[in-house]
C-alpha cells in the first residue's frame, strides 16, 4: 500500500475580488461548514506566469502564449 500525505491549506489574501464567475461575483466554496472565497488554479498560475520573479528566473526560456498570435503577426 502506498503512503502519502495530502494537505489542504487555507491561505489568507487581502480583501479583493481575486477570482470571479461569469457574472462578476466572487467564486466561493464551503470549507469546514463556512463559505470561503475560492481561488482557481488557473488564476494562481496566471499570477505566477506574469510575475517579475518568474520572468527573471526563466528569461528567454519561457513559452510563447498563442492567444494573440494572429494579432501579433498581423501587426508585423
Amino acid at each position: 500500500m502506498t503512503q502519502f500525505i495530502q494537505l489542504h491549506l487555507l491561505t489568507a489574501y487581502p480583501p479583493s475580488n481575486l477570482n470571479r464567475d461569469d457574472l462578476g461575483r466572487p467564486k466561493t466554496a464551503i470549507v469546514g461548514g463556512s463559505e470561503r472565497l475560492r481561488i482557481s488554479s488557473q488564476s494562481l498560475k496566471r499570477a505566477w506566469r506574469t510575475s517579475e520573479l518568474f520572468e527573471s528566473a526563466l528569461g528567454e526560456h519561457r513559452g510563447t502564449r498563442t492567444k494573440r498570435l494572429g494579432e501579433q503577426v498581423f501587426e508585423r
